[in-house]
């Protein structure tokens, strides 16, 4: 009997206890923000796609993610075997500094920049883990 009411005693704290923890849960309060103007998105003109990659220049981003080099050497590789012409520029090669996640659009324009004077028909990116 003694053992019954020490299983009861038990259970009528652990509940109290549980209950307690939902109350201080449920008086948590959030403020909700309207994420709306938090970004402002520009239109931009999208160039068209290339018939022919012939004779053209083909940028290749990676952006500083394990093996993102590695996947691009491949495409690199199989678009010189494939594509007569063609020249391909390892941007992160070219330029080390671009070889990074952007953190935000004044760096993604900055390196955008810089891939648009090297004048490629394509730039193909590539994030890898």
């Amino acid at each position: 009997m003694r053992r019954i009411a020490s299983v009861v005693f038990v259970l009528i704290i652990f509940t109290l206890l549980s209950v307690a923890s939902f109350a201080k849960e449920a008086s948590q309060e959030f403020d909700l923000i309207n994420p709306e103007s938090a970004v402002k998105i520009e239109p931009m003109a999208v160039n068209a796609h290339p018939a022919s990659l012939e004779g053209k220049t083909v940028v290749l981003r990676a952006n500083g993610k394990h093996n993102a080099d590695n996947a691009l050497n491949r495409v690199g590789e199989l678009l010189q075997k494939n594509v007569k012409d063609i020249k391909i520029i390892k941007l992160w090669e070219l330029n080390p500094e671009t070889n990074e996640i952007s953190q935000g659009p004044e760096r993604s324009q900055q390196i955008a920049q810089t891939i648009a004077r090297l004048k490629p028909a394509l730039v193909i990116g590539s994030s890898a883990d």
